[in-house]
């Protein structure tokens, strides 16, 4: 998948990334603060919420897209480091 929505707002410090997917889903919080929503039907991801962005994530922006890669490869509404925890 290659087709993203992009939107900043600026006032409220957050970033929005979605993709062409609809239907039904769910969202998942993972532990740093990114905003997952999966479809119910396959878990494959809808879109990716991004709180305090400038703030938090300016600075580590290969790390978020590590994180955005990682979801699209892996339908799950387990986040990265949950996923890692629960290998253990």
């Amino acid at each position: 998948m290659s087709d993203f929505d992009v939107a900043y707002d600026q006032n409220a410090d957050v970033l929005y990334v979605s993709t062409k997917l609809t239907g039904p889903s769910y969202t998942s919080e993972g532990k740093n603060g990114i905003v997952w929503s999966h479809q119910i039907a396959d878990g494959r991801l809808v879109s990716m919420t991004v709180m305090d962005f400038n703030a938090l994530w300016q600075n580590r922006l290969a790390y978020l897209t590590e994180q955005l890669t990682e979801q699209l490869h892996s339908p799950s509404p387990v986040g990265p480091m949950d996923r890692a925890q629960a290998a253990n």
